[in-house]
């Protein structure tokens, strides 16, 4: 199979559904309210952290159709058996828990038991526009491009906020940094993008080289 039938045999067109009834019915079957679920996956994601991470970074740059574009990238091993549904719910939700902060995971957990609040955990899910193969210098365009056509709008549209143009200063290298490490660190792969842009969704980027798996999560919403 190729990697994009691995991918779309995976999430479909209804990947919140999917993750939702994976979690509830398989991952998390033994948690009986939502405060306890939030819990049992942050320590699973622990547990994968340490099992597959091999690197990750993220940062964030002016929006383009929305206020910021966030890039988070995770360089992961490949799985350890043909599996490859049950590894990439796994790897996706490694990299949505890890896209939260400290305090978000705490304030989830916290309400879980009084709002039933753990369906946000698909958020990121959502499946607008299908999915896409690209070969390697495809999507680093598409990543390139998105960080050329952010600069621009960033030059157009600085705002005023002290704070905010000090924290460009420093991501836009850094979004740059991770850009470079990606082209000298992927040579042949393949490359498949969940969604496009320009809408709230989520954009996920599924790349398999010969020895390691990288996801590239993107947002660029309101």
């Amino acid at each position: 199979m190729t990697l994009k039938d691995r991918v779309e045999d995976a999430f479909g067109m209804d990947a919140e559904e999917r993750i939702l009834r994976f979690l509830l019915e398989k991952e998390l079957a033994d948690s009986s309210d939502d405060t306890l679920r939030w819990l049992g996956l942050f320590e699973k994601c622990e547990q994968w952290r340490k099992q597959f991470l091999l690197w990750e970074d993220s940062t964030y740059i002016n929006g383009i159709n929305g206020w910021n574009l966030s890039i988070g990238v995770y360089k992961l091993h490949l799985p350890e058996s043909d599996d490859w549904t049950i590894y990439l719910y796994h790897m996706t939700l490694l990299a949505v828990v890890s896209g939260m902060r400290i305090g978000e995971r705490t304030s989830l957990a916290e309400a879980g038991r009084k709002y039933h609040n753990f369906s946000a955990v698909a958020g990121d899910y959502y499946v607008n526009s299908g999915y896409v193969s690209l070969t390697r210098e495809q999507w680093l365009e598409e990543l390139t491009g998105l960080l050329k056509q952010s600069w621009e709008n960033y030059q157009k549209f600085p705002g005023t906020s002290p704070v905010y143009h000090r924290e460009m200063k420093e991501n836009y290298p850094k979004f740059n940094s991770i850009l470079e490490h990606l082209a000298q660190d992927i040579k042949n792969c393949e490359a498949v993008r969940m969604n496009q842009y320009g809408g709230d969704e989520t954009i996920w980027y599924f790349v398999k080289t010969s020895n390691c798996f990288y996801l590239i999560s993107m947002n660029d919403s309101m």
